[in-house]
């Protein structure tokens, strides 16, 4: 496939800080007339890397252009509506017609093809919205004790002698659990919000750092590349990593958090499961004769950390059948027929949860997404309101910014309002969990779009005097919810890449880094039309089929070339970029969109 690339209509790229390739510019294009050929070689025009508005976008109507919503039909809905209301409404033709509609959700359905049903589209009022919409009860969330693995963020120390705490609020008394000497590694977990400290791992340790002792960004990433992560040192604990409060303060983690199963059987009648190594610990389960359990760690020790159900603790290695006895007892039985542990103390009191954090199933995923996507977004608190705009940084309306907040976690995501709302599992506002999504009607339409943060507050795009904010639910125009991460979706690379049908990506190790090459140009393509023109058939000029995470393109080097890119491994296998300029591939061309224009520090991969 010969890469050709034609950029058409008005483009707003996503501008994602921590995007998963690279932080992206924004940029717009007119419609383009011309391309440049290579021989033998596809067709390159490049697009204009200035900012500018979305591809989606319309110009905004005036309020003559933009029907007025009818008025709401009882008073008692009208004594409801407070400051918290948002701009987001088509205004009346009384107001000053200086104003333009703040989004473009006000707006008329755009096509008769919308997803809402019949009757929903000729709703007149909220309550026939309602009534047109079935509402799901929505399963219990777990708050599940189990970590889950994250991509690793790196931080380098700058200083001697920088405390780990256990806490970042002074009136806790926050205790050192580990220290770090200047040019240690560290991994960031989470970035505290409105203060200037970071949550780290380094180590067994784990604990808040100030902010300003640590080299993060780009910078520490080419320090990692350059040395090699295995030749940093880490943290050295001061205080045993079970008896450390900030041990769990979140559950993910960059280490290991899956292990594969070790069978135990319980030999004796009644078996203990203890807090601690010994019999005058507090018993928090127990197993029956044959009972099975799960050997996590310790197992040629006396006392073997075990898990059973959800119980976790140490028994005496006498009273376990292990092994290959115990391997065909559990084939002879069947793995689900077996009895496990009866919990006596819950998971969150027993203080022998965490003596590791593996488990032999996967932690909760749908929770970790939840919390770092609100983390995420509020990053972008205060940054500007813009109709039809999905930029989280140069602007967005309401829709626009949920869209672009759910494609950096790999979900896909309707661009107005109106559809968002029949998009995902609907369910009742009380219903709703963090991160899930809370649609307001007026006369029966849905106008604007906010996500929940729980304890009755929202994030979201309001308007163009106030931007990007958090206020509280508008509960006289709240009509439902939607759910859209569920708890078996896991926040990391390859799953994540998945669910919107992307490829994993290979990271590199530092023995893959070779000759450093400079900073390059990046963009992104797929095998459609726009994209690839009259080669748009998914076979690369070399040859091969395009693959996403590993497939670029790129003239004057050899195909079959491997280059390291932002810390990710690919492969040349594709013309139609000059050197210099590399165009990675992508199944999705609005991802591609989303993409960019970016650069990179590039190297050869040995």
């Amino acid at each position: 496939m010969f890469r050709k690339k034609v950029w058409i209509g008005r483009l707003l790229a996503l501008c994602l800080s921590t995007s998963l390739m690279v932080p992206t510019a924004v940029y717009a294009t007119e419609p383009v007339a011309e391309a440049t050929t290579e021989d033998s070689g596809p067709v390159v025009v490049e697009p204009p890397e200035e900012q500018g508005g979305n591809v989606e976008s319309e110009t905004p109507p005036t309020d003559t252009e933009a029907p007025t919503p009818p008025e709401p039909e009882t008073p008692a809905e009208t004594e409801t509506e407070t400051e918290t209301e948002t701009e987001t409404e088509t205004k009346a033709p009384d107001e000053s017609e200086s104003e333009e509609p703040e989004t473009q959700e006000t707006q008329p359905p755009e096509s008769p093809e919308s997803e809402a049903p019949e009757q929903a589209a000729n709703a007149t009022s909220n309550a026939d919205l309602l009534a047109a919409t079935k509402l799901v009860i929505p399963p219990f969330i777990e708050d599940s004790f189990r970590f889950i693995t994250i991509d690793k963020v790196y931080a380098i120390v700058l200083s001697d002698d920088v405390n780990v705490y256990d806490s970042c609020v002074e009136d806790d008394e926050p205790i050192v659990v580990g220290t770090l000497k200047k040019g240690d590694l560290c991994y960031i977990i989470e970035e505290i919000e409105d203060s200037d400290w970071i949550y780290i791992e380094s180590g067994v340790v784990r604990g808040f750092v100030k902010t300003e002792l640590l080299l993060t960004g780009e910078e520490a990433d080419t320090m990692v590349s350059e040395k090699g992560e295995e030749d940093f040192d880490f943290a050295v604990a001061l205080v045993e990593p079970i008896n450390n409060r900030a041990l769990a303060y979140t559950k993910t983690t960059t280490q290991q958090t899956v292990i594969d199963k070790v069978y135990a059987v319980a030999d004796g009648e009644i078996v203990n499961i203890y807090e601690g190594k010994d019999t005058e610990s507090r018993i928090v389960g127990e197993l029956t004769d044959g009972a099975l359990s799960y050997i996590i760690a310790d197992a040629e020790e006396d006392w073997i950390f075990i898990e059973s159900n959800d119980v976790r603790g140490f028994v005496e290695k006498d009273s376990l059948i292990q092994g290959e006895t115990a391997d065909e007892l559990v084939e002879e039985a069947g793995e689900e027929n077996l009895n496990q542990a009866m919990e006596l103390i819950p998971i969150e009191e027993n203080k022998a949860c965490y003596y590791t954090l593996t488990s032999i199933k996967e932690g909760v995923g749908g929770n970790a997404i939840r919390t770092s996507m609100l983390e995420f977004a509020k990053q972008f608190l205060g940054n500007p309101y813009v109709w039809g705009g999905t930029s989280l940084t140069n602007g967005a309306d309401c829709s626009g910014f949920v869209q672009s907040i759910y494609a950096h976690y790999g979900y896909t995501l309707p661009r107005v309002a109106e559809d968002q709302a029949r998009h995902g599992m609907q369910i009742p506002i009380e219903s709703a969990a963090p991160g899930d999504l809370i649609f307001y009607a007026r006369n029966g339409y849905v106008y604007h779009v906010v996500m929940y943060m729980g304890e009755g507050k929202v994030i979201h795009a309001s308007s163009s005097t106030t931007g990007i904010i958090v206020s509280d639910i508008d509960t006289a125009h709240a009509v439902w919810a939607t759910r859209i991460i569920d708890d078996s979706d896991t926040p990391d690379v390859q799953v994540t890449s998945a669910m919107s049908g992307v490829q994993a990506y290979s990271p590199a190790t530092a023995a893959d880094v070779g000759e450093f090459l400079g900073e390059f140009k990046l963009t992104a393509y797929c095998a459609c039309s726009i994209c690839c023109g009259q080669w748009a058939d998914g076979i690369t000029a070399s040859g091969t089929a395009a693959t996403e995470g590993r497939t670029i393109a790129m003239a004057g080097v050899p195909f079959g070339t491997k280059l390291i890119v932002n810390g990710l491994v690919f492969t040349v296998e594709d013309r139609g970029t000059p050197y210099g300029h590399i165009d990675i591939f992508m199944t999705d061309h609005s991802r591609c969109l989303q993409f960019g224009v970016g650069s990179a520090k590039v190297y050869k991969a040995k």
